[in-house]
């Protein structure tokens, strides 16, 4: 497959596997979407290979074929495929398919220290949400030095701060990861 091909397909595999399932159980993709709780629209978008579901819908999917989420993903670590899904998709919300595919590259970048050898699991999740957060701060900081504060429209400002609220809740997110993971270390020598 071409190089530009799979950055517009990038689960090609899944949907594939998706849409044999769906057929060899007999489902229409609106009764798979009911089943699931999404839209029709959502499951042609998993078949495309443009998106993956995100835990929730992906455990009653598995469900639904009798499979476990590893299984129906192929792959094996889910949980981690999970967290760069919802960060690519969050990303995508902010700055479109561009900057979900700017982000996707630098994810893919880093292959080897998400594939499983280099860091922890909860490492990975870290450096994902790490990612997300360093993604947002540069395009913004990129934005601001290409237009001029003077001819910023309110609605820029607004999404401006929407950035830094995303990015002000990773940092939360990481903080309080942290602070639970110290006091676990803390304890773990005075047993």
């Amino acid at each position: 497959m071409a190089e530009n091909e799979k950055t517009k397909t990038p689960y090609i595999e899944f949907g594939q596997r998706l849409q044999e399932l769906r057929n060899q159980h007999k489902l229409t993709r609106a009764q798979l979407g009911e089943k699931c709780g999404v839209a029709q629209s959502t499951i042609v978008n998993y078949e495309k290979g443009t998106r993956i579901p995100f835990a929730d819908t992906a455990t009653k999917m598995a469900a639904v074929f009798g499979l476990t989420v590893e299984e129906l993903l192929g792959i094996t670590n889910s949980d981690i495929e999970m967290k760069k899904a919802e960060a690519l998709d969050s990303l995508r919300n902010f700055y479109g398919k561009k900057g979900e595919d700017q982000a996707r590259a630098l994810l893919e970048g880093a292959g080897s220290l998400l594939a499983g050898g280099t860091l922890t699991r909860e490492q990975q999740e870290d450096f994902i949400l790490e990612m997300q957060k360093l993604f947002i701060i540069a395009t913004e900081k990129n934005r601001a030095k290409q237009s001029s504060k003077k001819f910023d429209a309110p609605d820029k400002l607004i999404k401006s701060k929407e950035h830094l609220r995303k990015v002000e809740e990773i940092d939360k997110k990481l903080s309080d990861k942290n602070t639970y993971n110290s006091f676990l270390d803390e304890n773990e020598f005075h047993d």
